[in-house]
């Protein structure tokens, strides 16, 4: 299933707003070419053992794309740009320090249980064809 070609975006399976994200990610796409994956997956596993250094999926949305990884706002950036939809106007952020843009992340991050109350969509998600386990 993992190769060098492979976009796959990894969440937290147990995050509502994670995967809210990767329900509109997926219904968003229009290069019909990222798969969502939770934490818990093996392809999930597989990938981890490629990298020595490994972002934490309850910390951050992490993307596969070509054989590297990319997490916090880099993977928003990157993830926007790969839909080839209008999102890819989130590019423009790249003006933006890094060090800014993950301060804002990880504001978001640690708070985005308390911005999501709705029930999860995991189920729904597992029932999209481009959710890999």
């Amino acid at each position: 299933m993992l190769n060098q070609n492979s976009t796959i975006v990894f969440i937290d399976d147990e995050c509502i707003f994670c995967n809210f994200w990767g329900k509109y990610i997926l219904k968003n796409d229009k290069s019909d070419s990222i798969l969502i994956s939770p934490s818990t997956s093996n392809v999930f596993k597989e990938t981890k053992k490629k990298f020595k250094l490994f972002p934490n999926p309850k910390e951050t949305i992490i993307l596969y794309h070509n054989g590297r990884i990319y997490s916090k706002s880099l993977a928003v950036i990157k993830i926007s740009i790969l839909m080839k939809n209008w999102q890819s106007i989130i590019s423009i952020s790249y003006i933006i320090p890094n060090f800014i843009r993950d301060f804002f992340y990880d504001m978001i991050s640690r708070n985005r249980k308390s911005i999501m109350l709705d029930s999860c969509v995991i189920d729904e998600l597992k029932s999209k064809d481009k959710y890999v386990d």
